[in-house]
């Protein structure tokens, strides 16, 4: 038997069933114990009755949430956010800088908090990313601008351009 899943977390089983019918017609709302009790559901009808229509534009909010996030891709790989989430696992090494506040957030919700500190493995030491020789050309082209030197700020425009075109290698090509 298929279980049928959380409509809010998108990960737990769901355990309440509710349907809406209306006029518009139906709308059915799963909901796993966790996410229930977040929401004050509990077995009670008259609990359950006062909380519907909150519930209902809840997940309209979650639904947009998951669109955007789905819409938002790595550059570079072309993962989404929405699969690192499901995954747990980035596409490339660029998705950690791309969705860095993301990815804290979701280590922050499992308890994982603060910065590596360990030691790089030998193989990435000389690793140089083409996201970070765009942070460094963009942080010159911007102090070029502000000093008015033109002709060097044209420079790191130009390398910047050609960088956007440029894909790290190990990501889909």
């Amino acid at each position: 038997m298929n279980e049928i899943i959380c409509d809010f977390c998108h990960t737990n089983n769901a355990v309440f069933f509710i349907e809406q019918v209306s006029p518009q017609g139906k709308r059915k709302l799963n909901l796993c114990m966790d996410c229930a009790a977040k929401n004050g559901v509990t077995p009670d009808p008259k609990s359950i009755e006062k909380n519907v229509g909150g519930l209902f534009a809840q997940l309209a909010k979650i639904s947009k949430k998951l669109a955007e996030e789905e819409s938002r891709v790595c550059p570079v790989c072309g993962t989404s956010l929405s699969i690192i989430r499901k995954k747990r696992m980035a596409g490339c090494p660029e998705c950690y800088a791309i969705f860095r506040d993301d990815i804290q957030q979701i280590l922050k919700n499992q308890g994982v908090q603060g910065q590596y500190t360990g030691s790089m493995p030998n193989r990435l030491r000389n690793f140089r990313s083409v996201l970070n020789d765009r942070i460094v050309l963009r942080t010159k082209l911007e102090e070029s601008l502000k000093k008015e030197d033109y002709e060097k700020a044209a420079l790191y425009r130009d390398y910047l351009r050609a960088l956007e075109k440029t894909r790290v290698a190990g990501g889909d090509q």
